[in-house]
């Protein structure tokens, strides 16, 4: 079945579909040599985006981008007619993560505090991930983060600073030895055992974000307001038939 590629407001290359195929068109480009960059677009980086030109600009640079958020996913249907699953980051990650234990892919760790990132590695390397580096986020000196990796060379590297940080040091930083870089968040905390993610139920519902903002209120007082102004700001810029999306050509695995 073919994925559909989604054009969405300025974003290009959203890859919609089912999980699985979605993942297997990532495992495709990394073994074609195609060098990646995903994002996981939901309704809070959007709305990061909408405010801040140069956070957008690194959005834009993305040649890979999934529907991780369900506003992105609702929004996609409701104006695009496209069904697509939910593709979150960490599932993603971990996807990623089993997928390099068949290819011989190396993995590099970037980002959160340094106890974190460590045990985060110590768990991926307990699944017979090869996890070569990994370095904390709140570093100053970039050039030993550069020199780190292009020493090892890692295959994936993914990348856990918190927007916008995260994506735009990836796009500082394309010009290094890996294949594929993702910024992925809060993931490397969850995989850690740092945080807990949302239960099965409310993942089902599309209800993790409820539960994130539950988890930690205050640090994440603005999420209800950036999903309230998601939803108004695709609601009536589809009554002013202002053009929202456009279909790619697809690409098939």
């Amino acid at each position: 079945m073919a994925i559909t590629v989604v054009n969405f407001y300025d974003y290009r290359n959203i890859h919609c579909g089912k999980t699985q195929e979605v993942w297997e068109e990532i495992v495709k480009k990394v073994g074609d040599g195609e060098k990646l960059f995903i994002v996981t677009l939901n309704s809070q980086i959007f709305i990061r985006a909408q405010k801040d030109f140069t956070y957008a600009r690194s959005i834009k640079k993305s040649n890979f981008i999934i529907p991780d958020g369900a506003g992105i996913v609702w929004a996609l249907k409701k104006h695009c007619r496209i069904h697509t699953d939910r593709i979150t980051g960490i599932d993603t990650m971990l996807h990623l993560c089993y997928e390099s234990t068949r290819k011989n892919w190396s993995v590099f760790l970037l980002g959160t505090k340094y106890e974190i990132i460590k045990k985060a590695a110590a768990n991926l390397k307990a699944l017979n991930v090869n996890v070569v580096g990994y370095h904390h986020g709140y570093f100053k000196d970039n050039n030993e983060v550069r020199e780190q990796i292009e020493k090892l060379k890692p295959d994936l590297v993914f990348v856990a600073m918190g927007i916008p940080r995260q994506e735009e040091w990836i796009v500082n930083n394309m010009d290094l030895p890996f294949k594929l870089a993702m910024a992925v968040g809060g993931s490397i905390d969850v995989i850690a055992g740092a945080k807990r993610r949302a239960p099965i139920w409310m993942q089902k519902l599309q209800l993790e974000w409820l539960y994130r903002w539950l988890s930690e209120p205050i640090k994440r007082s603005r999420v209800p307001i950036e999903l309230t102004k998601f939803f108004f700001k695709v609601i009536l810029d589809g009554r002013k038939n202002i053009s929202i999306c456009s279909k790619s050509n697809p690409s098939s695995n």
